[in-house]
């Protein structure tokens, strides 16, 4: 085991509430551990030789090591993460095996990165909390976008969603209380005006130019999107 940065005792960030440990610094791996650094969350990283000198300096601690081998797990403290990140993508079989370990080390809040969904089945029956499929769920929220007149599209959880829409031109200028929206079953959440995010009430009014926020579950979404896309068409 090579450690790159500044020589540490692992404990150091075992012990932080505010710590993550990133198995895997791959496409995926890589932007979710810098991503977490933007927010000054500690990364540890753990890689082979090439991707942890690529990340050596630009994460908390790096780690050249075998994570798959049980020693290097153990030495690292590993089991004393309140969460880690199985980000490693291209070798199935490492996948299951180090996740395997963090169960038996106890680790209390694991993400692991699924690449197909026979991996994330096993990965379910494992008992892992949070099964992540980048690529599935890119896919299926691209397809929303692509359908319909939206701006962006996510989904908080099966059968429930959140989307970006225009303002709708036939709603503009009259008090959200008298609009009706809970009629098509969705919430307006928020307006964005310019660069300002404004909580909705019900008196806010759309201007044109206006990007809503809305909630709801996904069929009704999908159909009131579907609506004012035709009528401003």
């Amino acid at each position: 085991m090579a450690r790159l940065r500044n020589p540490f005792d692992p404990a150091t960030l075992a012990g932080s509430a505010r710590a993550v440990a990133v198995i895997g610094l791959g496409r995926f791996g890589t932007a979710l551990a810098l991503e977490l650094m933007d927010y000054g969350t500690e990364v540890l990283g753990i890689d082979g030789e090439e991707r942890a000198q690529e990340l050596n300096g630009r994460l908390t601690h790096v780690v050249i090591g075998d994570a798959t081998k049980p020693e290097l797990l153990d030495q690292l403290g590993i089991g004393d993460f309140d969460r880690v990140v199985v980000a490693i993508g291209s070798d199935v079989t490492a996948s299951i095996l180090v996740t395997s370990q963090l169960l038996r080390l106890g680790v209390r809040d694991i993400w692991a990165k699924a690449v197909s969904e026979q991996h994330a089945t096993i990965l379910d029956q494992l008992g892992v909390q949070h099964v992540v499929r980048p690529e599935a769920d890119m896919g299926r929220r691209v397809a929303h976008m692509v359908q319909g007149s939206l701006e962006d599209f996510i989904e908080i959880e099966t059968g429930y969603a959140a989307m970006k829409i225009p303002a709708p031109l036939d709603l503009l200028a009259v008090p959200l209380r008298e609009l009706g929206i809970h009629r098509h079953g969705v919430s307006i959440v928020a307006v964005k005006r310019g660069e300002d995010w404004i909580q909705a009430n019900q008196e806010t009014r759309f201007e044109r130019g206006d990007v809503v926020l809305v909630a709801g579950p996904t069929p009704k979404l999908e159909a009131f999107a579907a609506r004012k896309a035709a009528k401003q068409a």
